[in-house]
């Protein structure tokens, strides 16, 4: 028997030639994160109350087997995609405050929102953006202000130079309040 030697274009490429193919797990990562996506945008665009948006979350989250940490990071992720200027950030944020407060309601969970928000920035390019992006989540009681000055010590001096005066503020404003509860104590003595 003659085996043919022409390639009909239907064999698999040598794989030194060719990207490498996404494995099951981050396939059904990228569906979850896309069906995330939808989801924000429909919620958003309708004001669908948010209790419903959170189901259809978790649904999805459950269908494809994401863990709650990478459920806050794709949806932060989400939230800073379907923004489309900085200026319309603190509406967009009041309409998902709700359900960011429940994701991200411990430290590990909020240093996963810092995480993918100066990851996102950086991708972006948008450093510029991040302050803005901070302030509004600190505002809204999402983030909490120990656990970003925590943060802001382990991240890259580029980045560090775009929320330096958000830093000194919330500093500051640390320092205000601890002066005030010192003063409320000696009174009370």
């Amino acid at each position: 028997a003659v085996v043919s030697t022409q390639s009909t274009g239907d064999e698999m490429s040598d794989s030194s030639d060719s990207t490498p193919v996404p494995s099951e797990p981050e396939l059904e990562e990228h569906s979850f994160y896309l069906e995330l996506l939808e989801s924000f945008r429909a919620g958003f665009a309708s004001r669908t109350h948010i209790d419903h948006v959170m189901i259809e979350i978790n649904s999805s989250k459950h269908a494809y087997n994401i863990s709650v940490a990478d459920t806050l990071m794709h949806a932060t992720r989400a939230l800073l995609e379907i923004c489309p200027a900085i200026k319309e950030f603190p509406n967009l944020l009041q309409y998902f405050a709700p359900m960011f407060s429940k994701l991200a309601s411990d430290r590990t969970s909020q240093f996963v929102m810092l995480e993918e928000i100066q990851t996102w920035a950086l991708e972006q390019e948008a450093l510029g953006d991040i302050q803005k992006i901070l302030l509004v989540l600190y505002r809204q009681g999402i983030l909490e202000e120990a656990n970003i000055l925590e943060w802001q010590e382990t991240i890259e001096d580029n980045v560090k130079s775009k929320i330096a005066v958000f830093i000194k503020w919330l500093r500051e404003a640390e320092e205000e309040s601890s002066d005030e509860e010192e003063s409320e104590e000696e009174e009370s003595d």
